[in-house]
């Protein structure tokens, strides 16, 4: 069975006629990339999405990747082949277009031409281009391509050796974070975080715009790694974003540090999603490479609990084979996993520990181990105990009962995780009854199977986790 979530970023490619429909069967967690849509087109995007998910029965979260202090191209009428060796110009957005350059592109950002200087190397598109600025003429910048092919609308810059303020939260990122709150999208995931404080400042605004919403922290930056721990305890999860991770330190340093993020965030007990060219040959071909797969199947056994799809699905030509594709793999390195990884109920830290919640989780995912237990069930209220729960498991099915329909959509990104809506009763029996059920249904419980539960006294109170049982039914 698997385990691993998969994360689906939605596009023109499932849209319009596309297969949202049966990639909403497979997928786990759907995230609308805010760097490519405006607040009016996501509107009935995440209409659409909401309104499918429960005609084909899931439960499924859906979250805003805010673009952040990213540069990028300005909209082209059409790519631009720019050719090796060529000089080119990045003009102000708004201006006339200077004449007698083999290229022209917009650039948006007042500030780069501020800190422009002659010599400095500007990547393009995560770095499959390159040019080198030769001269900066104040409304423009005229460049040489050092590495060339087409460049299309909105793809990003990252200008090595330029020294400009950032602040954590654009204009836009404000914008888009405001219609998150209004929608009620589940999570946020925030852009180029560099340190705790980075996530303090988006949750301010979540928190003004009268949200309430957790934080996903795309590891992309050097600076994050500086701060990982500050920004492990400050955000509800991480993502290892490669695609920037690869600009800013090589391609060469990604998988070490791929397994340090993923290491860090398990022993902060903080879910983890793995991202960028996961299936990215799957853009023009109906199959993975060897390669992919392999780096799917070892990003799962280092711990990840979830992988994630970009262009594949959301521009690609093969959307629905990439899900498909990605939902094998995952099963397969799910069902070899034993081999690969330490047995996840011996690993906790001596600081958690002294947690009284993670205590219990601890002992809760032990005892299902030891009885043979046909389930662990954690009753949660606002999901803390039971991503302790998935992040301790070893092989036992871990049900996360909740009288949250959002709670139970979080559960979409925990490994292992299925959710249960089971209604708000006053005595612990009742709610043992009220899930029985469901239990059967699930995984078949029979009389006779052990099933170790996590409860909180009092009951249903945030952070009250205290209690494990083992109860036979």
């Amino acid at each position: 069975m698997r385990k691993t979530k998969l994360v689906t970023t939605v596009g023109p490619a499932l849209l319009n006629g596309g297969p949202l429909r049966e990639v909403l069967e497979i997928t786990d967690a759907i995230r609308i990339n805010a760097s490519h849509s405006t607040p009016q087109d996501r509107t009935a995007v995440l209409d659409l999405v909401r309104r499918t998910a429960e005609e084909v029965g899931r439960r499924i979260p859906v979250f805003l990747d805010l673009q952040g202090p990213k540069w990028r191209i300005g909209i082209l009428d059409n790519p631009l082949e720019l050719e090796l060796g060529t000089l080119g110009v990045f003009f102000r957005e708004g201006q006339s277009v200077p004449s007698g350059f083999s290229w022209a592109a917009p650039l948006p950002h007042p500030e780069l031409m501020e800190g422009a200087r002659p010599g400095q190397k500007w990547l393009l598109d995560d770095g499959n281009l390159s040019v080198e600025i030769q001269e900066c003429r104040g409304d423009h910048l005229i460049g040489r391509v050092l590495v060339g092919g087409a460049l299309k609308s909105r793809k990003g810059i990252h200008p090595l050796g330029i020294d400009v303020a950032i602040e954590p939260l654009t204009s836009k990122d404000i914008e888009d974070v405001k219609w998150g709150v209004e929608q009620g999208v589940d999570l946020f995931a925030q852009s180029f975080v560099r340190s705790g404080a980075d996530i303090q400042a988006l949750t301010a605004t979540i928190r003004a715009f009268g949200g309430s919403q957790f934080i996903i922290a795309k590891i992309e930056h050097p600076k994050a790694l500086d701060n990982l721990d500050e920004i492990l305890a400050a955000a509800w999860g991480v993502m290892v974003a490669r695609g920037d991770l690869g600009v800013e330190l090589g391609v060469e340093k990604v998988p070490h540090v791929q397994k340090h993020i993923i290491r860090q965030a398990r022993l902060a007990m903080k879910p983890i999603i793995t991202a960028t060219q996961m299936l990215e040959s799957m853009i023009e071909s109906p199959q993975p490479t060897r390669a992919e797969s392999s780096d799917i199947a070892n990003a799962i056994w280092d711990g990840t609990d979830a992988v994630m799809l970009s262009a594949e699905s959301a521009a690609g030509k093969f959307p629905l084979e990439a899900v498909q594709w990605l939902a094998r793999i995952a099963e397969d390195a799910d069902d070899h996993a034993e081999p690969h990884t330490e047995r996840r109920v011996d690993r906790l830290s001596d600081g958690m520990l002294l947690q009284t919640d993670a205590a219990v989780a601890f002992a809760a995912c032990r005892a299902a181990e030891d009885l043979n237990a046909k389930a662990l069930l954690v009753f949660t209220e606002k999901g803390g105990s039971v991503r302790l729960v998935s992040r301790l498991a070893g092989s036992v099915p871990v049900f996360g009962a909740t009288t949250n329909e959002h709670n139970a959509r979080l559960m979409g990104l925990l490994r292992g995780v299925q959710s249960l809506i089971v209604p708000r009763t006053q005595h612990l029996s009742e709610m043992v009854a009220s899930v029985e059920p469901l239990l059967k249904e699930r995984c078949g419980i029979q009389p006779g199977d052990k099933v170790v539960m996590t409860v909180g006294h009092p009951l249903w109170t945030a952070g009250s986790t205290n209690t494990m049982r083992v109860t036979t039914f």
